[in-house]
């Protein structure tokens, strides 16, 4: 069981260590959520982002429902070539990326 804590700020791994591409620096997480998100919290492309970023392609799978119904992370990026400010972050891959 992971213990991640709002307002605590984690690092990501390196993409060899995790397999995924977080730029480097510290993320302030914002908010657990229980399923994926309903609401935006700053705009309404986020949660379309999540859903095309982490479930797109796994529809039908058992990852998908565990994502889907999983916690959900928000967080807050660190400044970043890729203009990302804030991401909704399945808990699958939050475990994989955060140290």
């Amino acid at each position: 069981m992971i213990n991640y804590q709002v307002g605590e700020f984690y690092t990501a791994k390196t993409f060899k260590k995790s397999g995924f591409n977080f730029s480097n620096g510290e993320y302030k997480l914002k908010i657990i959520r229980e399923g994926l998100p309903e609401d935006p919290v700053n705009n309404e492309a986020e949660l379309a982002i999540a859903e095309e970023q982490w479930l797109e392609g796994l529809e039908g799978s058992d990852q998908y429902k565990t994502d889907l119904d999983g916690n959900w992370y928000y967080f807050e990026f660190p400044l970043n070539d890729e203009g990302i400010d804030y991401m909704w972050v399945p808990e699958s891959v939050v475990v994989e990326v955060f140290e």
